[in-house]
């Protein structure tokens, strides 16, 4: 008689540890068992556990800005809300909730360039911009409550042991044995620097001031109440703006440059430049300056770092990394909470269907790879478009005003 059984998925009664209690954390901790209960549900699940560096208050309020998630090109950011069973909550708590928040690029006089015509992927909606410890809270709420999170502790070692198992190094000293340690944290990942120090991020040639302008009586000026996106001025300084709730707008200016150094602290220091780079801005960017905390205000240095694969010193290591610990991306990407969703999600099925843990990575490693690429690949597209000046503006717009036409984005 033929034995239809089906084979035990690596990941079966496996402990594993996460490193990152972000975004593509946690969502690996929802996916795992959300396979598990799809492939193997006879079988043994996993035991997860996370570890966060963060104390619990300031992981979940800390994170003030807002982002894209999207469902277009190689962007399944909506589609991973609503494989996790977050897609309602997650629209509904989006800037201007139900309502359509729209992508457009702008010229100098805050006329409308593009708005950007997105496929809705068969979706309520093709995207939503959502406030990041919001995404966060949500997915908090339906991590499984099996899920262990250790919050104030720090992984910063991993180390093979002789009975085959990882022996993961705490911040404060101690350390804990797992099957498979995810490492889930950031583009300044301890456990990259640990396992790979060779391999660190890249300056992609700009650097970007942020603040946060409020509006108590919830009167954020148009054309921003209602939409985000790039503010094309032509100055050779770039800036994007976008509403973070019914009350806050994040605004951005950045500008090019051939050298890296350390981001400055002082907010004088930033809005005095901001002021200087934007004299040829025009309002309602201005209303947005005067109704900023100096607080809010701080720099950032525009990095990113290409993916790598998991080879069989990873593999024996028995160490994975996912999302900005494996592949940073900038801001300019739009794209950093979307990729690690995917990330989560495609390794969670991998690890569920695969015998081996070389043969999960190896698949893995063929989806995520070519995407994090693409993405990277389009946000210098990104940096050129935001900082150009003259006929490259005038060509750049162009060509999208043709391609958001014919084909969408």
């Amino acid at each position: 008689m033929e034995n239809t059984s089906k084979p035990t998925p690596f990941i079966s009664g496996k402990k594993v540890i996460v490193s990152g209690a972000g975004i593509g954390g946690l969502a690996f901790a929802i996916a795992i068992q959300k396979h598990h209960e799809l492939h193997y549900p006879t079988l043994p699940a996993p035991i997860v556990r996370i570890y966060e560096r963060d104390s619990e208050s300031s992981a979940k309020n800390r994170e003030g800005y807002s982002m894209s998630i999207r469902s277009d090109g190689v962007s399944r950011g909506m589609q991973m809300l609503q494989n996790l069973g977050i897609m309602e909550d997650i629209i509904g708590a989006g800037v201007q909730g139900m309502e359509k928040i729209h992508l457009k690029l702008w010229d100098r006089q805050w006329e409308e360039i593009i708005n950007a015509k997105i496929d809705s992927a068969d979706l309520p909606q093709p995207l939503v911009r959502v406030a990041r410890r919001v995404l966060k809270k949500q997915l908090l709420e339906v991590t499984p409550k099996e899920t262990v999170i250790g919050w104030g502790v720090t992984c910063v070692g991993a180390t093979k042991l002789e009975s085959g198992k990882t022996r993961v190094e705490f911040s404060d000293g101690t350390g804990e044995e797992c099957d498979l340690l995810i490492a889930a944290d950031g583009s300044k990942s301890k456990l990259r620097a640990f396992l790979r120090p060779a391999n660190t991020v890249q300056f992609a040639g700009a650097f970007q001031i942020i603040g946060t302008a409020h509006f108590p009586d919830g009167k954020i000026p148009h054309p921003i109440s209602r939409a985000f996106g790039l503010y094309l001025n032509g100055s050779g300084n770039g800036s994007f703006v976008s509403p973070i709730d019914e009350t806050h707008v994040v605004w951005t200016v950045s500008h090019l440059s051939k050298e890296s150094r350390e981001p400055r602290k002082d907010p004088d220091t930033l809005m005095k430049e901001v002021i200087e780079r934007s004299q040829t801005f025009k309002e309602p960017f201005f209303t947005l300056l005067k109704a900023t905390d100096l607080t809010t205000i701080r720099e950032l240095v525009v990095e990113d770092k290409q993916p790598f694969g998991h080879d069989s010193q990873l593999v024996k290591r028995g160490v994975v990394f996912i999302g900005d610990a494996n592949h940073a991306v900038s801001p300019f990407a739009g794209n950093g909470a979307n990729l690690a969703m995917m990330d989560a999600w495609d390794l969670a099925e991998q690890l569920s269907t695969k015998e081996t843990l070389e043969d999960a990575l190896k698949a893995y490693d063929t989806v995520s790879m070519p995407r994090a690429r693409t993405v990277i690949k389009q946000s210098h597209m990104t940096i050129a478009l935001a900082h150009s000046t003259g006929w490259k503006l005038m060509l750049f717009s162009w060509v999208l005003k043709l391609w958001n036409r014919f084909r969408g984005w």
